[in-house]
């Protein structure tokens, strides 16, 4: 936890961090850089500062960034799952996806 000094209370660089955690292609980094600014702004508060300004946007924005990191990973698996059941449920997809939609589509057909 980086220390603050009481006298000196500069506001940490939330917006950097915040603005990195929705900016940047990859999960993994959004989810990264979103911690890394919660962090920054609560060991900022822990030391007695306000957060202000574009301290409290970053840190508003970081919280936003991992929650929609965690989101997107989640959506990410179950498509993942998804797409894994799919391929071992239904042989007709080993064939190919041009066979497989023409029995998907015949079966609604019925």
């Amino acid at each position: 936890m980086e220390q603050y000094n009481r006298n000196e209370l500069v506001q940490p660089n939330t917006l950097v961090w915040g603005i990195l955690s929705l900016a940047l292609p990859g999960l993994i980094l959004n989810l990264i850089f979103g911690v890394i600014g919660r962090k920054k702004g609560k060991a900022f508060l822990a030391q007695g500062g306000k957060l202000a300004g574009a301290s409290k946007v970053g840190f508003i924005l970081s919280k936003v960034g991992v929650i929609l990191s965690i989101i997107a990973l989640v959506v990410i698996v179950l498509y993942a799952v998804l797409f894994i059941v799919l391929i071992t449920a239904i042989p007709e997809m080993r064939e190919g996806f041009a066979e497989f939609w023409k029995h998907f589509s015949q079966a609604f057909q019925h």
